[in-house]
């Protein structure tokens, strides 16, 4: 994978270890640690010669070095798994980096006390303001319950709230009888006389007048305009909650195109949007909810990107109480627990629920993509943001009975969850192989990728 790439991964990071040990490597035990997923550091792979296997100075030292390290140079010290593996005539040295626990984000190096993250091909500093974003995470964030102190009730729309205050008092008795104030002083709308972060973002009539960053920067882009031309359509959406999602979701109907396509089932010529507006509400939704609102994320605004490859969703904030391998799969922990209960009461003005919190919304999102004949959503979970991306084209399901692909998916239908290791046994390919071949797959949605982390990730097949 590094070989195809030309350089490290966020996974992966290769250290040529052939005259002793590296430097820099508790910087790199640092990232892993803060990183969803972990890592593998290589050791006895050379980068400035194509990755070329060098081997390593001393096999029982290496390991014991890394070890010592991670429980020495990091605070707090974090414990990591070696092994060795012969590849190409040498002898490497694998060592798997778990993710540290978010209570105990971010690790540091203890001689210079910052944090590293791991970003693509290497390993960066923490900012101050990551360095709060993982601080946070540590126990459950009330950002959302706080109150405005420079808005009023008159920034609210009476219309939105009133339809509010009907819907609670339908859900609830005990809310029935309550008068309007003290209903919304109990649902954290309102606290101290003043609307709270939550109520202004679900009913203030624009928020962005005290928040200007929470909003949605839309644009478009378009392969082949040259380095002058930054986007052919920029677009920044405010409003309430519900608001931004409704405009967001028809601005993408409407710059994303509806092909000419040939329906499968009738044979008639129909158009469709390039995405299925289920999947672009979700993830439009997911991003307004669920993004972190401290103090520390509140100069950057929800960013959306379309192009004519694919669509991209970027919120600060990574996943909270939960892994990408897990999201859609079951409950989890809500970073915005008092903003997710309001919106559950709240309707867009087509009527549609902002949210449902029943789990369901990912699963859609994958199903939708599906019926499209378009490649699962992919997630990225940076630890401080979080990105979601959909594929524009078709997923290419064609495996020819030769090709290694072939071999690949014959063996998950036998047995499905291989690893990279069990899948060079039951295909008879290099671990090369398997490893090219599943990047592959995984970016095409031939093939999904299951929970792990560095080299105990499993592969199934689409259910």
């Amino acid at each position: 994978m590094m070989r195809s790439e030309g350089s490290d991964t966020t996974r992966y990071e290769a250290k040529r270890a052939l005259g002793g040990f590296p430097d820099n490597i508790a910087e790199t035990l640092s990232a892993f640690a803060n990183t969803p997923g972990g890592g593998v550091i290589i050791f006895g792979l050379d980068e400035e010669t194509g990755f070329a296997a060098t081997g390593v100075y001393d096999l029982a030292k290496c390991q014991q070095a890394v070890t010592s390290l991670a429980r020495t140079a990091l605070d707090p010290p974090i414990q990591v798994t070696t092994h060795v593996e012969e590849f190409e005539g040498a002898s490497l040295v694998l060592v798997d980096v778990p993710e540290a626990d978010k209570s105990l984000k971010p690790v540091r190096v203890k001689r210079i006390g910052r944090g590293y993250l791991r970003q693509y091909d290497g390993d960066y500093p923490l900012s101050d303001l990551e360095e709060q974003a993982f601080l946070t995470q540590r126990g459950q964030p009330r950002f959302d319950h706080e109150a405005v102190t420079e808005a009023t009730l008159g920034d609210l729309d009476g219309a939105a709230v009133a339809a509010y205050l009907a819907e609670r008092r339908l859900q609830s008795p005990r809310l029935a009888a309550l008068p309007d104030p003290e209903l919304l002083t109990r649902t954290g709308v309102v606290a101290d006389g003043v609307p709270t972060l939550a109520g202004l973002l679900t009913f203030g009539i624009y928020p962005q007048q005290f928040f200007p960053n929470l909003g949605i920067q839309a644009s478009l882009h378009q392969a082949g305009t040259g380095p002058a031309v930054r986007a052919l359509e920029s677009v920044y959406f405010g409003g309430s909650i519900p608001a931004m999602l409704e405009d967001a979701t028809a601005w993408v109907a409407r710059v994303a195109g509806r092909p000419i396509m040939a329906d499968a089932a009738s044979g008639r010529v129909v158009d469709r949007p390039t995405y299925p507006p289920v999947a672009v509400r979700e993830l439009v939704a997911n991003a307004l909810v669920h993004r972190d609102l401290g103090p520390y994320a509140l100069n950057t605004p929800i960013r959306l990107i379309v192009d004519e490859q694919q669509l991209s969703i970027t919120n600060e904030g990574g996943l909270f109480g939960l892994t990408v391998a897990t999201l859609g799969k079951g409950p989890s922990r809500l970073r915005n627990a008092r903003l997710t209960e309001i919106l559950q009461a709240v309707r867009t003005r087509d009527g549609a629920r902002v949210i449902e919190r029943l789990g369901s919304g990912i699963p859609a999102t994958r199903q939708a993509l599906h019926e499209a004949g378009l490649a699962p959503p992919v997630f990225i979970d940076q630890g401080v943001r979080f990105i979601a991306k959909l594929t524009a084209a078709p997923v290419k399901a064609a495996l020819t009975p030769k090709s290694n692909a072939h071999l690949i998916a014959a063996a998950l239908a036998r047995q499905p969850a291989q690893s990279v290791t069990e899948l060079v046994g039951s295909t008879g390919l290099t671990r090369r192989q398997v490893e090219y071949t599943l990047k592959v797959l995984t970016q095409t949605g031939t093939v999904m990728r299951g929970p792990g982390h560095g080299r105990a990730f499993t592969y199934r097949l689409p259910t």
